[in-house]
């Protein structure tokens, strides 16, 4: 079984929260599971590899989530994203699908439509990238 990496980014419990799901999706792999709570555990986890999806909150105590998702489009605008937001602010969600998110999601996650939206994205069927 081949194995997706997943780098997931918010405020610890979200992170935890999504991260258990991802053992429970049916797309035909498993899932490696990396998660950070500020940015240089991001910066670690990406300097480990290339993930072959992000999963953002981009709301965090001590982590601006859309600058760290622009300066990841600036060097790999192709990588699968979705953000995970807990607030109804239109302009967050403005600024990340201008950033070129694959979608935006709100928080509490309804984890159906999260892993329909995994799928999709990981799938390769979809191009993703800035409107």
């Amino acid at each position: 079984m081949h194995s997706k990496r997943v780098l997931v980014l918010g405020d610890q419990p979200h992170i935890e929260d999504v991260s258990k799901h991802f053992g429970g999706f049916s797309h035909g792999h498993a899932y490696d599971v990396v998660t950070a709570s500020n940015s240089a555990q991001a910066a670690s986890a990406l300097r480990h590899g290339r993930p072959d999806l992000l999963v953002l909150e981009p709301q965090m105590k001590g982590l601006d989530g859309l600058g760290f998702l622009k300066r990841v489009r600036a060097v790999d605008p192709s990588l699968p994203v979705i953000v995970v937001t807990g607030t109804q602010e239109s302009r967050t969600a403005t600024e990340a699908m201008q950033a070129g998110v694959f979608a935006c999601i709100p928080k509490p996650c309804d984890f159906v439509s999260l892993e329909h939206l995994v799928g999709l994205a990981l799938s390769g069927r979809l191009q993703v990238g800035k409107s």
